[in-house]
């Protein structure tokens, strides 16, 4: 059999490919090497091509990365104007988990490009918006906020739904367990499109709708701006400023903050769709408790347990993005692609792209769909 899988004549392996193999699946040299028993300079050398992998070799990848040996022969396409991601932990978060979510990022960009050769994908509608000198420029901040509400015609309400208000202006939302305790959600620009890829791992709508606008801000003002150590705290300082601004609009919002109490707060709560820890931080941000009430609020948070979870976490349906779903639906339905086309031309694992994608699982699996035609006439009863 594997004789006959690895014959001669077969395309090259092209030594890029086990590199983005081994990062996707959070593998470093060592642990991939250890996982293949070979050593570590081996692995080097597979991908830079010094060496190529015999096929008892390559069985042993393409086995250990469940990807499908095509992956492994094909080119993909190199993009240029790829801007590196928005993460928000340098420290907190390894190496290898930031290779692993940025390739799944690189993946979402394949189907995008594929789903966009076949159907016409909303237009990159964002907000131009002043940006802020530092992180004491609220005002600019704030100012920021409004713009992007009023260019999306949202007024000063509360956003029922923020994932379908990002999609249907441009931006590409994956939603994906992974698998990494310190990372909420990450943002990138590939090809002059605006992704975000955001954890399926809470299940709590209020924390999401944050996480989403906390990302927009970094689309939409940090893109270029080198990210180290030391300029980190004060971009995510801003982000989460105007995540604030942007979901509690500081005319309306304020109005409504006519108590301290914790139960008055989850009852804004269910009305925002915010968290009431992000409803406390905009209170002090706006000066619209002291700092003995913002005290009391914190002493309650603590104790009633609600740091990593709230009451009211599960009250709403957590956001399901739908713009690459619904167009791989549309492919398929329409008869414009099969399954086994998608598939074929992705060359990435089945599973890997029902969930970039959103899709159910087992979407892809042909073998599971059983074909049914309607009756030209029915049967009488």
């Amino acid at each position: 059999m594997t004789g006959d899988l690895f014959r001669r004549d077969l395309p090259p392996v092209i030594p890029e490919r086990i590199k983005e193999a081994r990062e996707s699946r959070g593998y470093t040299r060592e642990s991939f090497g250890e996982q293949l028993g070979v050593s570590t300079q081996a692995i080097g050398q597979y991908e830079i091509g010094q060496h190529s992998p015999g096929p008892e070799m390559l069985t042993k990848i393409i086995k250990l990365t469940a990807l499908p040996p095509a992956f492994f022969t094909s080119e993909r396409r190199r993009r240029e104007s790829a801007v590196k991601p928005n993460w928000r932990s340098l420290a907190r978060m390894s190496k290898p988990d930031r290779l692993r979510i940025g390739r799944r990022l690189e993946w979402a960009a394949d189907i995008v490009d594929y789903v966009g050769r076949f159907i016409e994908l909303p237009g990159l509608n964002l907000p131009e918006i002043p940006l802020p000198r530092d992180w004491d420029d609220t005002a600019a901040l704030e100012r920021a906020a409004e713009i992007a509400r009023e260019h999306w015609n949202l007024d000063e309400l509360p956003i029922a739904h923020l994932a379908p208000t990002l999609e249907t202006n441009g931006v590409i939302l994956v939603k994906e367990r992974v698998n990494c305790s310190d990372m909420d959600a990450v943002s990138q620009w590939i090809d002059g499109r605006a992704y975000v890829l955001f954890s399926d791992d809470k299940g709590s709508l209020p924390r999401e709708n944050f996480d989403l606008a906390h990302e927009l801000l970094h689309l939409l003002a940090h893109a270029h701006i080198e990210v180290t150590s030391d300029n980190l705290p004060m971009i995510e300082r801003q982000a989460n400023y105007f995540a604030g601004a942007f979901l509690l609009p500081r005319r309306t919002f304020a109005r409504e903050v006519i108590s301290t109490s914790i139960d008055y707060f989850l009852e804004l709560k269910t009305r925002w769709r915010v968290s009431v820890q992000a409803m406390i931080y905009r209170c002090k941000d706006l000066g619209l408790l002291n700092r003995n009430q913002v005290s009391y609020l914190w002493r309650q948070i603590a104790q009633k347990n609600m740091r990593n979870a709230e009451p009211l976490d599960d009250l709403f349906e957590p956001e399901r993005p739908t713009l690459l779903n619904g167009a791989l639906a549309m492919l398929v339905e329409n008869g414009v692609q099969t399954r086994g086309q998608i598939a074929n031309t992705l060359k990435l694992n089945i599973a890997d792209i029902e969930s970039l994608a959103g899709t159910p699982p087992g979407f892809l699996n042909a073998s599971k769909i059983i074909p049914l035609k309607l009756r030209e006439k029915p049967h009488p009863i």
